[in-house]
């Protein structure tokens, strides 16, 4: 689960639209600074949600946002998310988003009659078309067709043969058993599915990623000192330098907008 606040941050860059309303004058200024469409802000919410994901597009530009700016962003974007999710656009597209992460329903097995009728027809055919084949060869070459031929007739009486385990009721009986595994783990796959994805609410999802946000971002230490090391800042204490990019990328987004993004998700979680 990628990061929530970086999601926040990234819809202030993706976000060119709150239900039918028109732009505010800050998302507006935004979404022009960074060139962002508003189809590609209607697409990235799902994905960031669902991924889960997150994007920054112009990375240099954010950077370059004041520290308090961005927590001011974050709040509001934050509001326009929790709209956005409610709206029949979000729940239309979460339901195909669902739809398409729906197991699919093993097929029907084939058993030994029908097995046995299939591998009948095809070495019939394949001995038909060897046999037209072999009138209009050398005759030096007829004989190693002859060959084939007849291995391929015998197989086919042996198809018939009681004895033969390929197509026998122990076959059917091994078919079944892994047929029956296969639809246990279907409806297995389904409970989970249904679990995860319930029919216009997506609200599973995004509990799940709010509580990650929450989890990784407990813990950050925002006094910790880096130093240059062959040109690149590192952190002093190797523990920190061990952390993944995620905390890091709290870490340099600052105090101010993590803070502000864990208030706004703690409310949000309570509320759903």
């Amino acid at each position: 689960m990628k990061t929530f606040l970086l999601i926040l941050i990234s819809v202030v860059f993706t976000l060119g639209f709150i239900s039918n309303k028109l732009l505010n004058d800050k998302i507006q200024k935004v979404l022009t600074q960074f060139n962002i469409s508003e189809d590609f802000a209607k697409r990235q919410i799902l994905s960031n949600i669902a991924g889960p994901s997150y994007y920054i597009p112009n990375v240099r530009i954010l950077k370059n946002l004041a520290l308090g700016e961005r927590a001011e962003l974050v709040k509001t974007i934050g509001m326009g998310i929790k709209e956005y999710v409610s709206s029949e656009e979000f729940i239309k597209n979460y339901n195909q988003y669902r739809e398409d992460r729906k197991p699919g329903l093993p097929e029907e097995p084939k058993y030994s009659e029908q097995l046995k009728k299939e591998h009948k027809e095809s070495l019939t055919k394949s001995i038909s078309e060897m046999e037209k084949q072999m009138t209009t060869l050398p005759a030096d070459q007829k004989a190693m067709f002859q060959d084939v031929i007849g291995q391929l007739k015998q197989q086919l009486k042996d198809v018939d043969d009681p004895n033969n385990p390929m197509f026998s009721s122990d076959m059917d009986t091994y078919i079944k058993q892994g047929y029956d595994i296969q639809i246990e783990t279907y409806k297995t796959q389904m409970t989970e599915w249904e679990k995860a994805y319930p029919l216009n609410n997506p609200k599973p999802m995004i509990k799940s990623w709010i509580n990650e946000f929450l989890e990784k971002s407990k813990d950050i230490d925002f006094n910790a000192q880096l130093k240059n090391e062959k040109g690149k800042q590192i952190f002093v204490n190797s523990a920190y330098e061990r952390k993944d990019n995620q905390w890091k990328l709290y870490f340099r987004a600052g105090k101010e907008p993590v803070e502000a993004a864990r208030i706004f998700s703690q409310q949000w979680l309570k509320e759903l």
